[in-house]
């Protein structure tokens, strides 16, 4: 008998956006290329828009998003858990229990991916098999498997070449003139910064897209007229293929805009002009995270930076015309008003025209969130989706971070987690 599946994702989809995240239709397609797809297992996605929600549990609405399903039918639920979404988990699966569900619970996301196997359980009682790390293969194996008897921890290796494109499969339906959307040509970042949870931080390694799939999607980008593509990979510029990737964008004449999430220090020698004559020639916007440029707040938190090389990039920039933004953090070890100021006025004195600040948020699973009493740092639920937020540290009251987020809402509208 075919098991049946359910996928539950808690997404913040905006207007003009794809209704379905990439990370999903990634999974979905991962699943339908099975050859046992349709035969021993049938899956089925339903998103939930966090931002009907809020900082609430509208158990009315989940109650309306779950009911054009027969949860006793199914297998399995499977659960994206995130920050935007760790109040709702523990009252969802109450939920689908009293609703007659009585399949197998699987949780997976970041707050899943970077917790230990002795927590999960007590943090989420409900959950049967918790999945860590890129979620395609360790999916199947959990719709697959019997309810087991106690929870089950899966972090399978994913092979990127297996993974189908969720673009060129249909998965993620693109129309005509499609204003924004989001790709990556790699996971994962080779870097240790505390306070991330973009690396693999079982594997450490960087996981690259092929590039005939890279190709092949910006030709579809291009058939389609996509406006911008917003580029996922934490840093763009690093790895192999990142330039014949611009290469490829250059030759097809692309009018779309994409964003890359870029480090400035990356950039150098005549691979790095290289880089940058690509970028000033298509239609490319980088956003550099700065983060800080005091060194008792970069090393704390192992994000080195070479202050000169960033601000003689920036001059570069400027010289060339080229589209960027530079985003800091602020509730960082160590960091005080003035120091928060002292980088934002080496922002203002390079003239740069677009600077964001981010709060600090402790991210479950990694270094910084397990150093958070080293550093004094006290967490807030604050904002729209009851996210814990750092407001007070080791060097700055709670008064000094109200300071600190005036003065960030004084720099260009931030619309990011």
């Amino acid at each position: 008998m075919s098991k049946k599946a359910l996928i539950l994702s808690f997404d913040l989809i905006r207007k003009k956006e794809l209704e379905i995240p990439l990370a999903i239709a990634s999974l979905l397609a991962y699943l339908k290329q099975d050859e046992r797809y349709g035969i021993d297992f049938m899956v089925e996605h339903q998103s939930v828009n966090m931002w009907i929600m809020k900082n609430r549990v509208d158990v009315a609405y989940l109650e309306h998003v779950l009911s054009p399903y027969p949860l006793q039918n199914y297998d399995t639920i499977a659960i994206s858990c995130y920050v935007w979404n760790e109040y709702v988990i523990h009252p969802l699966c109450q939920l689908l229990r009293s609703y007659g569900f009585r399949g197998k619970l699987v949780l997976g996301g970041y707050q899943i991916s970077y917790g230990n196997e002795q927590q999960l359980p007590i943090d989420y009682p409900e959950g049967n098999i918790f999945i860590s790390g890129y979620a395609e293969a360790s999916l199947l194996e959990a719709i697959l498997m019997d309810k087991p008897s106690k929870p089950v921890f899966l972090d399978m290796k994913v092979e990127m070449d297996n993974i189908p494109s969720a673009y060129l499969s249909g998965e993620l339906p693109v129309k005509q003139g499609q204003s924004m959307l989001r790709w990556e040509t790699k996971r994962g970042c080779p870097y240790n910064c505390t306070f991330c949870a973009h690396r693999d931080l079982t594997r450490k390694k960087l996981y690259q897209q092929q590039s005939d799939k890279v190709f092949a999607e910006l030709e579809f980008f291009k058939s389609r007229a996509v406006g911008r593509v917003n580029v996922l990979d934490p840093i763009f510029n690093v790895g192999k293929d990142f330039m014949m990737h611009l290469m490829q964008i250059q030759e097809l004449k692309m009018d779309t805009q994409f964003t890359l999430q870029t480090r400035l220090e990356m950039i150098r020698g005549d691979k790095g002009e290289l880089f940058l004559d690509l970028v000033a020639e298509v239609n490319a916007h980088l956003e550099i995270g700065l983060q800080t440029i005091i060194e008792a707040e970069y090393e704390v938190v192992n994000r080195k930076n070479n202050v000169e090389r960033v601000a003689a990039m920036i001059k570069e920039l400027n010289t060339r015309g080229i589209s960027y933004e530079v985003s800091l953090i602020y509730g960082l070890p160590n960091q005080t008003i003035d120091s928060f100021q002292r980088s934002l006025d080496f922002l203002h004195d390079l003239d740069c025209k677009e600077i964001k600040a981010f709060p600090l948020m402790l991210l479950k699973g990694t270094e910084l969130f397990n150093q958070k009493e080293k550093y004094g740092l006290v967490e807030k639920v604050l904002g729209d989706f009851n996210i814990p937020t750092v407001v007070a540290g080791n060097s700055f009251s709670e008064d000094d971070w109200w300071q600190m987020q005036s003065m960030a809402e004084g720099l260009m509208p931030v619309h990011r987690l």
